[in-house]
């Protein structure tokens, strides 16, 4: 009796679902009775068996188990010759399973490393709390030291933000005649022939400090620039009578430091903060903490509120009452739950 049947080929073919209607139904009634192709679906579905259970145990992916499968059906189908069949197919199975065994280590070596490397690549950055954007001429450079970033402009404009929830680190901008210092804060500055040209917050506040002139504090939509110089007109200047030469000049005096304190408007809150700023400048840290106290007093709304409550702690802890410096820090989170500082406050009331 023949052990090979001219319809072998049709076996895979109904395993795969390529056999439909009554072509299956006609090699169904075929296979019923056809010895070889009856062996033909043992084998495959022996081989079908041993894949799924190599694949399993290997957590190998769809595509490679395929791949396989297809390279060693073809393998197995150039390998039907009736005398050798049953001893290649034994071998085959046992190829197949030390090539899987082996893919599965592979993959256990290589797996690891590279969804790490998926992951790493698809998690975002973290964003940076300090942000620096130069227009095209500015001349400007930044330095890293122990809790402060530094940033020198000699020249053009910078747009800086700073989030300092994700960053405690003290920013200062290095200005030709001055300085500016942040306090948790979105703002411009722009310098130009060795002077400060302008500055403008959009959010927070920032104490400009210039030399030979007060530090001047600005919140959330205010704009600095300097005040033009006044004209003075050829005619203005006139020489000096023999008469008026002879005579004694009287000129007004000075106010005093008392006198320039008292000047300032009680209804004023730039004119207040200033004043607490200097002092805070100036090492009279309880007047400046007095001063704030009063600005937070006659000022609960204004747009520095924030800072200056924050700044009448910092007043109080260097004069070194650590009682005050507590009350300060509880008054602060009382008035700002969600303020910029809540961390450094909440530490210091411990």
């Amino acid at each position: 009796m023949s052990t090979t049947c001219p319809r072998l080929f049709e076996v895979e073919a109904l395993r795969d679902g390529r056999l439909t209607g009554a072509e299956r139904s006609r090699f169904e009634s075929h296979l019923s009775v056809c010895g070889a192709c009856a062996r033909e679906a043992q084998a495959l579905r022996a081989l079908a068996d041993e894949l799924r259970s190599a694949g399993d145990s290997a957590d190998s992916d769809e595509l490679h188990v395929r791949r396989e499968r297809t390279r060693l059906l073809a393998a197995f189908d150039e390998g039907l010759v009736p005398s050798a069949r049953a001893p290649r197919l034994r071998s085959w199975l046992g190829a197949v399973a030390a090539v899987l065994v082996l893919g599965a280590l592979v993959a256990a070596f290589v797996r690891w490393p590279v969804r790490s490397a998926a992951r790493a690549a698809l998690s975002p950055a973290p964003p940076e709390p300090i942000t620096v954007r130069a227009d095209s001429s500015a001349r400007w450079s930044r330095q890293s030291e122990a809790g402060l970033e530094r940033v020198v402009l000699d020249s053009g404009a910078l747009s800086i933000r700073v989030d300092h929830a994700t960053s405690q680190r003290r920013l200062l901008v290095v200005l030709p005649d001055g300085e500016l210092e942040d306090i948790g804060t979105t703002f411009s500055v722009s310098a130009a022939a060795g002077h400060t040209t302008r500055v403008t917050v959009q959010d927070g506040s920032v104490v400009l400090r210039l030399r030979g002139s007060p530090p001047i504090a600005l919140g959330a939509g205010d704009a600095w620039s300097p005040p033009p110089l006044p004209a003075v007109a050829p005619s203005a200047v006139a020489m000096p009578s023999p008469a008026a030469s002879s005579a004694a000049l009287v000129l007004p005096a000075a106010p005093s430091a008392k006198h320039a304190v008292a000047a300032v408007t009680e209804g004023d809150p730039s004119a207040d903060f200033r004043a607490a700023m200097a002092s805070l400048d100036s090492g009279d840290n309880a007047t400046a903490a007095a001063r704030f106290a009063a600005f937070l007093a006659r000022h609960p709304q204004n747009a520095r509120a924030e800072d200056a409550a924050y700044l009448r702690i910092l007043a109080f802890e260097r004069t070194g009452n650590s009682a005050a410096t507590q009350r300060a820090a509880r008054d602060y989170l009382a008035r700002y739950p969600h303020g910029f500082r809540h961390a450094e406050a909440e530490a210091l009331t411990r």
